[in-house]
Order: C-alpha cells, then sequence, then structure tokens
C-alpha cells in the first residue's frame, strides 16, 4: 500500500502557482530598472544625488502607508480585484519612465509603481493565507519568495545584456518592461481565483483592521528586526570598499537573489515542519550571525561568504514571517494582517537606514558599528520573538 499523501505532499494551488510567477514577471520588470535609475536621474534628467535619494525615499512611503489600508480593504471586497488593480497599476506606469524628462516625472512615475506594490502586496499574502492549510504555508510562501527573488535576480542581468547589444537605450528598455507586465496581467486573469468566503458578520465586520492581542509582539519583534535590516546596499558598498571591481558588483547582486531563491525554495518544508516561530527565530539568528561575520571579516572573501550567508538569512526567514503573520491573525482578517506587517517593515526602512548610515560614518570602524548593530538588534528581536510571540499558534 501507498503511504497516505499529506497535505504539505500535495501541489500548491493552481492560484498560489500563479502568484508566484507574477512576483517572478514583476521584480525581472523592475529590477531591470532599479538599478539604472541614478544614473539616469542625474545624466538624463538633470538631477542631483538629493534627487535620486529623494526617489527611493518617497517611493519606499508611498508603498508603506497604502499596504494597511490596501490589507483592510480586501478583508471587505475579493482580494483577487486588488491584487489584479495593483499589479495593473505597476504595468502600466512602471514603463513611463522611459518617457519622462524631469526628476518629478520621475518621482511621480516611480511613487505610482510603489503605490500598485502597496495595493497588492497584503491582499497577495491574504489569498494564499486563505488558500492554503497552515501546514503548508511555508512551502507556499516560499515558492513565492523564491521566484521572486529569481526574477530580481535575472533583471538585472536583462538589463546588462540588452545594454551591450543597445548602448545607451535605456529608454527603450523602460519601455519594454510593458512586456512583462502584460504578461502578469493575463496570469492573474487566468489562473487567480478567489476562493469562497462566508460574509462576515456585523460584529467581525467592526473588527475588521483591528489587531488581535497575539499580533502585538510578533510586529514589536519584526519593528526591532527591521531597524537593524537597514538596506542591503550597504553589503554592496562594504564589498567595493574592500576591493570588489565595480564592474563584478552586479554579479554579487546575482549571486545574493539566488542564493535567497534557492533557500526560500528549501525553506518552505523546513518552516511547516519546524513551526513557523522557531524556523523565524532560527532565520533571525543566521541573519545575525552573518552580521557578525561580515563586522569582524578581514578581506573581501570573507565578507562575499558572510553576504551569502545573510542572503540565506533573508531566503529563510521571509516564509516563515509570512506564515507565522497568518497563523497568529482572527479568521476573515488576515488581510489587516499582513497589511500591519508591511506596514510596520516599511515604516522602519527610513530610520534603519538613517542609523546604519550614521553608524558607517563614525570612522574606520564605522561599518563594523553599523553591522554589529544589525546583529545586535536582529538577536535582540529573536529573543524577544521567542519569549512574547505565542507558542500555540497553527
Amino acid at each position: 500500500m501507498h503511504p497516505r499523501s499529506t497535505s504539505s505532499d500535495r501541489p500548491l494551488p493552481a492560484t498560489v502557482r500563479g502568484l508566484g510567477w507574477t512576483s517572478f514577471l514583476t521584480d525581472l520588470s523592475s529590477e531591470a530598472i532599479y538599478p539604472l535609475l541614478p544614473a539616469f536621474v542625474i545624466r538624463e534628467l538633470g538631477g542631483s544625488a538629493l534627487s535620486v535619494g529623494l526617489l527611493d525615499g518617497i517611493a519606499n512611503f508611498v508603498a508603506a502607508i497604502v499596504r494597511l489600508p490596501a490589507g483592510i480593504l480586501s478583508d471587505r471586497v475579493g482580494r483577487r480585484r486588488l491584487i489584479l488593480l495593483g499589479y495593473g497599476l505597476s504595468a502600466v506606469v512602471r514603463p513611463l519612465m522611459g518617457l519622462v524628462t524631469t526628476p518629478v516625472g520621475a518621482f511621480v512615475v516611480r511613487a505610482a509603481d510603489r503605490f500598485g506594490k502597496g495595493v497588492r502586496t497584503a491582499p497577495r499574502d491574504a489569498l494564499v493565507a486563505d488558500l492554503v492549510p497552515a501546514e503548508s504555508r511555508g512551502r507556499a510562501f516560499g515558492h513565492i519568495r523564491a521566484l521572486d527573488h529569481a526574477g530580481a535576480a535575472l533583471g538585472p542581468l536583462v538589463a546588462m545584456l540588452f545594454l551591450l547589444a543597445f548602448p545607451g537605450r535605456e529608454r527603450s528598455l523602460f519601455l519594454l518592461t510593458l512586456v512583462p507586465g502584460l504578461v502578469t496581467l493575463a496570469v492573474i486573469w487566468r489562473v487567480v481565483r478567489d476562493p469562497a468566503r462566508a460574509a462576515p458578520d456585523r460584529a467581525s465586520a467592526v473588527r475588521i483592521g483591528r489587531l488581535d492581542r497575539r499580533q502585538w509582539p510578533l510586529l514589536g519583534s519584526v519593528a526591532v528586526w527591521s531597524l537593524g535590516a537597514s538596506s542591503e546596499q550597504f553589503l554592496l558598498l562594504r564589498a567595493a570598499d574592500l576591493g570588489l571591481a565595480e564592474a563584478l558588483i552586479p554579479i554579487l547582486w546575482l549571486a545574493a537573489s539566488l542564493v535567497k531563491s534557492g533557500t526560500a525554495t528549501r525553506a518552505g518544508r523546513l518552516v511547516d515542519a519546524a513551526h513557523p516561530r522557531a524556523a523565524l527565530a532560527a532565520g533571525w539568528l543566521v541573519f545575525a550571525l552573518g552580521y557578525v561575520g561580515l563586522a569582524l571579516s578581514p578581506g573581501l572573501p570573507a565578507a562575499v561568504a558572510m553576504i551569502l550567508v545573510i542572503a540565506a538569512a533573508y531566503g529563510l526567514a521571509e516564509p516563515a514571517e509570512r506564515a507565522l503573520v497568518a497563523a497568529l491573525a482572527p479568521a476573515g482578517r488576515q488581510g489587516g494582517a499582513f497589511g500591519w506587517y508591511a506596514l510596520v517593515q516599511g515604516m522602519m526602512a527610513l530610520p534603519a537606514g538613517l542609523l546604519a548610515g550614521w553608524l558607517w560614518q563614525q570612522g574606520p570602524a564605522g561599518p563594523a558599528w553599523a553591522f554589529g548593530t544589525t546583529a545586535c538588534l536582529a538577536l535582540l528581536a529573536a529573543c524577544f520573538l521567542r519569549v512574547l510571540v505565542a507558542k500555540d499558534t497553527t
């Protein structure tokens, strides 16, 4: 007799697989543009370094503040229509970067693109939680994060090959990102479906968007971790300081993205088997160890190895975070829970960047201080998670 299959052995629902491919295509097109924007804004649009900083800061702020209302709204209406709206807005707006002529135009396009990301993120994660049983959510979120990072790895490579063949044609590349955007919409239209859900009663409708008491400790832990998890650009900057040639920096970024993708693929089953809380704590501990190693790295080879360890920690932690958010969310309120989670992460990005940047500038040991602080905050967050977050999440 064949052993009885469990839900963790069954294929993922078609909607979840489709959402993975939408993440792949979206990140492919987004990351084909993103690395080129600083030089494009300064050289083509007459902007400054301040313009580049504002471009990213405004875009991330917009994405952060819209995530919570989008998540709450998704608890009241169908998830699919908000996902389609979010991906659709980004697909249509992103290629317009090829037509802008001023830094202000670039701000508007980038902010609208990130607005679309904010609209779709929480409803997408809530839809996964609706479709997949608790014991398989790690695998489902791991699948999506793996394809997301694979797209992020492929995007800069596609951009590099395009510009080698067509030097100076950045605007043409930006316009061509419409193609994967339209394919993304076709995938959503064809395979992404909302499950049947009972309409919330009046009492539960009033509670939509409110945090359950079990969610506060998790959000507090995420806030502490996020304060230390500043921009990954600091990792690349450290590699450059230690002698990595400028031409090889995109290769390191590609390698880190591939490590994230591969780890997320394998981490999903570990998250389901070990429990999301334990897996997330393990991911943050590996993250802390990677940053300690980076702070102490005497040269480039050791630093590159630690950067890849940090990438693996991201691949482990990301599916576990989402599985734990879903486990702690009351029925019918997953969208709001993912909205709060994304909002906390997004709002901590600015102080995290300021903290890391300030520490970086504190003399010759500045990078070590910055990375050491990140490690301490990640370790503290893991301790909070183990002590404060409910053990009986399912």
